[in-house]
């Protein structure tokens, strides 16, 4: 495996954004959307990735779900397309390949604040006065 392969994958994956790969020692480009890094059972790490054009070996035409395995991938490049998480097109992060295995895999939850519950209110600072306009 190339050093920077994993290094680019994961930056793929973290911005959602595709990566043009050259696969084992073929010449042609297939392009990827990568949703998750991971370590197979085999303990080989694998990239899913959801090709979305380019070369095929089967003849299989795009898209398509497909492991990649890294230390087959002999040129990656990040391109600036993005895209969206497919999970209407079968990815799960709940998968059991990816539990306590996963090196990265994309994220959709958005942060905002949540008030804690269970946080005494006494705990969350000193109280305020009221508002001085208010009558």
């Amino acid at each position: 495996m190339i050093p920077n392969v994993l290094h680019v994958l994961t930056a793929a994956v973290k911005e959602k954004r595709c990566v043009a790969i050259r696969y084992h020692d073929q010449t042609h480009i297939r392009v990827i959307e990568p949703h998750a890094i991971y370590t197979a059972e085999n303990g080989e790490i694998v990239v899913d990735g959801y090709q979305i054009r380019g070369y095929s070996s089967s003849g299989r035409q795009p898209p398509f779900w497909r492991p990649y395995r890294l230390k087959k991938i002999s040129a990656v490049s990040l391109l600036k397309e993005s895209f969206e998480t497919r999970t209407g097109d079968g990815f799960a992060s709940a998968k059991e390949k990816y539990r306590d295995k996963v090196l990265a895999m994309v994220d959709d939850r958005r942060q905002s604040f949540v008030f804690p519950s269970s946080v005494a209110p006494e705990e969350m600072g000193p109280h305020l006065p009221g508002n001085p306009h208010r009558r």
